[in-house]
């Protein structure tokens, strides 16, 4: 339970932006990070991820109002308790920083806050690699859902084929997806792929061919990378997402996209993959477990 003096800087920060006032969400949300660093190093993690919550719903609120300072503000707020976070080695409370990044990612996005939208990709992204090389797969997982979610509200947006912070989020799923494979975290990658193909599903949704190929080539070469590490499931996702493209550029005639899925498509073709059962079973369950993650973040 949230003390009451922590309610109360919640509730202003809150009334803060319904007035617009960029000062006022900017005091709130220092005093949270401060709290929240204060219980993380006394390792009281449930009272931290209560105040990441009230931190990830300012940010949501200034994203909706349009106020891109307050949104960056509590962007910056979270990467410091990231960094406390990871340094104490506390997963869960790590992993419900980086979702928070895609929330409010995924808002600004929603409401061309491009700015907001990339410093979240951005932080992702540096995230990702730092979460891979540490070897910690749930955390690069977190990554991957927030990042392809940024994506996905990117790619939706009206910009020109393609918009910077889209352009962005494949490439980081697509470092952070080949990255997880040479480390061999191979649901981390499978992440990375999933996110790709549902990446492509909104871009193809918008007609944007030239973003299609983007993440058609990132989906090959994490599956590439799992290849050399023997990692069946990776390798068995990347070419279905691959088949999924083709088959979706063709039925809406996106002749550039279908190409270029093609083209990523057989570096495959050699490789004995079985579409056993249990494959598809275990990549259903990393989809479940992805879709849990997100739906209990927001």
């Amino acid at each position: 339970m949230l003390s009451k003096d922590q309610d109360r800087i919640i509730q202003e920060g809150l009334a803060f932006i319904e007035e617009e006032f960029d000062e006022g969400v900017s005091r709130a949300l220092v005093s949270l990070t401060e709290i929240s660093r204060g219980y993380l190093s006394e390792r009281k993690e449930l009272e931290a991820e209560q105040t990441i919550a009230s931190i990830k719903e300012i940010g949501k609120a200034a994203a909706l109002q349009g106020m891109e300072n307050a949104a960056v503000n509590a962007i910056i707020s979270l990467d410091k308790i990231l960094e406390c976070s990871m340094k104490q080695n506390m997963e869960s409370t790590t992993v419900k920083v980086l979702l928070s990044f895609g929330i409010i990612g995924k808002t600004a996005a929603e409401h061309k806050l491009e700015t907001v939208a990339r410093l979240a990709a951005s932080m992702l992204g540096k995230s990702g690699n730092t979460a891979v090389l540490m070897n910690r797969e749930k955390e690069t997982i977190a990554v991957t859902i927030a990042l392809g979610e940024i994506g996905k509200a990117a790619a939706r947006m009206k910009f020109p084929d393609i918009s910077e912070n889209a352009a962005i989020c494949v490439s980081c799923l697509g470092d952070t997806g080949k990255l997880a494979a040479q480390k061999m975290l191979e649901e981390a990658a499978v992440g990375a792929e999933i996110m790709l193909e549902e990446m492509a599903a909104a871009a193809m949704e918008e007609s944007l061919q030239s973003a299609t190929g983007s993440i058609a080539a990132s989906i090959e070469e994490i599956g590439k990378s799992a290849e050399e590490e023997e990692m069946e499931n990776a390798v068995f996702q990347a070419a279905s997402a691959l088949q999924t493209i083709v088959s979706s550029a063709e039925s809406r005639y996106l002749s550039s996209a279908s190409i270029a899925a093609r083209i990523a498509l057989e570096a495959f073709n050699e490789l004995d993959i079985v579409n056993s059962e249990e494959n598809i079973k275990k990549i259903e369950e990393i989809r479940e477990m992805m879709k849990a993650l997100w739906t209990e973040s927001k």
